[in-house]
């Protein structure tokens, strides 16, 4: 018969058991903040990585531009007449030419 006001004391295999789990759980929760922090500084990583690849794809973005304004300039009519004054030598019949004597 049991006495109503006396607790048993839990054996010493419950104890160890007991201890064994707190340990284990000890271990799980260490392992949880180092692979916490990890990802963190992965994360970190990211952004940054982010950051300039969208600041590469705002240059390109420029970039691109101005050769389509480059390409637009070079199939004008002012390029043209320019290229033919500058290496060919070519003047409109009113144009007035000096040379210079030698």
């Amino acid at each position: 018969m049991r006495m109503a006001g006396r607790k048993r004391k839990p054996s010493k295999s419950n104890r160890v058991g007991m201890y064994s789990i707190a340990v284990i759980v000890m271990i799980l929760l260490v392992g949880l903040l180092v692979q916490s922090q990890s990802l963190r500084a992965k994360n970190a990583e990211y952004v940054t990585q982010i950051a300039d690849l969208e600041q590469e794809i705002q240059d390109e973005e420029v970039r691109a531009e101005e050769i389509e304004d480059l390409a637009e300039y070079l199939n004008s009519d002012e390029y043209v007449e320019k290229l033919a004054r500058e290496k060919l030598g070519l003047v409109y019949d009113d144009d007035v030419i000096y040379r210079v004597a030698q």
